[in-house]
């Protein structure tokens, strides 16, 4: 069987259950060692974590992807966001299917499968990438391998030929080697150019190679300036393990390559973050946006702080198992593992009354005033639960000595308006427990760090 890093064979086992008198196999996963008590694991467990269905008269295959790692945060749940259902519907497999051994029928699948149910099953690691595409671009829940080199939608199914998975596997297989190729010409020569004085030898050119990707990596070692934003792409997928090498050799080229790179990321954050604070976007956008570009999000702090688990539940529970309070972003500072809990609301969210209380003040808006007293409760329920919720994640790296409060919610009040602007200053500056930052400030601070990080040109003396 194949294995991949950590040797994760005696993690667990399989029980192969037939299902009455029909062709019909269900198999689970059992652990080696059984989960922490009231984990989320343990209550999964419970109920019967199955990994594969196999039908043998209908030559079905069904594998339910998982994590089957014991430390990690997710373990024992689905190891996709979207996709829970892997079946293979292929005429290979029926031949396999007259004896039900169902590790045996694993190790038939196509390249590209984990095979061995230690490791969760799914795709390989280099495949998730049409995991991701898949999930983000439609609302398939499952994807069925079929023979031929077809690809469709329906409904919540994606359907794709296992001739063209193969192709996509082959391909991906050749994109590394090229990649590696390259490295190991990057390699070489610097070596060579580094002790050939020493040698007597004469120095040697990068050979940039046919294949884009060799090309990248050459040029970025032979110090070209300017890349277009493919290349740039292209650049940072192929030299990422080189990255050392390539800024020993040329580290004046290396550093300019780095920032180009950093801008045209920083670059279309903005332009992202910005298009969609021009639409009227729900809360469960904003909340998947922060997800993939939590770099945003983090402008909210003053310290160095690290993402920790996005919806993260911090307590709550009643004896009838409702209850939970959801906070929306778990951070912690990444020097002393403190806590910070994040509550957004949309850009639209009303931040001051509109009603005027008095000559020139105005309150908060009733919905902020909300947001506050929620993200308080949250950490109020963290400070209280927190031993026994890293005793259930098995993450104790996590602390609340003072645990930080933050409200991402509406828009600055305009400048046009500066009573308004004063009463929303007067109220946040004496929230002495949670911070308010609104979309708007986030965006001005990406703004103001990318033109910290833009070329400047260098003024002329007159002689």
């Amino acid at each position: 069987m194949a294995r991949f890093g950590n040797d994760q064979t005696n993690i667990g086992s399989l029980d192969v259950r037939k299902v009455g008198t029909s062709s019909r196999v269900e198999a689970f996963f059992v652990p080696t060692e059984p989960p922490p008590e009231k984990s989320t694991a343990q209550q999964r467990l419970a109920g019967g974590v199955k990994l594969i269905e196999l039908d043998t008269e209908a030559g079905v295959l069904k594998i339910h992807p998982i994590y089957t790692i014991p430390t990690h945060i997710r373990y024992l749940r689905p190891k996709y966001e979207q996709v829970h259902t892997i079946t293979v519907e292929t005429s290979s497999l029926r031949q396999y299917l007259g004896a039900p051994d169902v590790e045996a029928i694993l190790e038939t699948l196509s390249p590209g499968f984990v095979k061995d149910f230690a490791y969760g099953l799914g795709l390989l690691k280099d495949c998730n990438r049409l995991i991701r595409l898949i999930e983000e671009n439609t609302a398939c829940d499952e994807i069925i391998f079929t023979d031929g080199n077809s690809s469709t939608v329906d409904g919540t199914t994606f359907r794709l030929g296992v001739e063209r998975f193969s192709a996509i596997w082959t391909e991906i297989t050749r994109i590394n080697s090229r990649g590696n190729r390259a490295s190991s010409r990057v390699k070489d020569v610097f070596v060579n150019n580094n002790l050939a004085s020493t040698l007597g030898l004469p120095a040697t050119e990068y050979s940039l190679g046919r294949h884009p990707d060799s090309r990248v990596i050459a040029m970025a070692a032979d110090g070209v300036d300017k890349l277009s934003n493919i290349e740039r792409d292209a650049l940072v997928k192929v030299i990422a393990s080189e990255s050392a090498v390539i800024a020993e050799s040329t580290p004046q080229k290396f550093q300019q390559l780095k920032r180009d790179i950093e801008l045209v990321n920083l670059d279309r954050l903005i332009d992202v973050y910005s298009d969609s604070l021009n639409r009227d976007e729900t809360e469960p956008y904003w909340q998947r946006f922060f997800d993939d570009n939590a770099f945003a999000l983090q402008q909210v702090f003053g310290a160095p702080m690290v993402s920790v688990q996005s919806e993260a539940r911090v307590g709550g529970r009643g004896l009838a198992g409702n209850g939970d309070k959801i906070a929306d972003y778990l951070f912690k500072n990444s020097l002393t593992n403190n806590v910070a809990l994040v509550e957004i609301k949309r850009p639209t969210t009303q931040i001051i009354d509109n009603r005027e209380f008095r000559g020139g003040v105005f309150g908060p808006s009733t919905e902020l005033n909300r947001a506050v007293t929620q993200v308080l409760d949250q950490a109020y329920s963290l400070t209280k639960n927190l031993t026994g919720l890293k005793e259930s994640s098995r993450q104790w790296d996590l602390e609340s000595y003072a645990i930080s409060c933050f409200v991402v919610a509406g828009r600055t009040p305009s400048s046009s308006e500066p009573q308004r602007q004063k009463s929303f200053e007067l109220y946040r500056a004496n929230s002495r427990n949670v911070t308010i930052v609104t979309y708007d400030e986030i965006l001005e601070h990406l703004q103001l760090l990318r033109n910290f990080f833009a070329p400047t040109t260098p003024s002329t003396k007159e002689i």
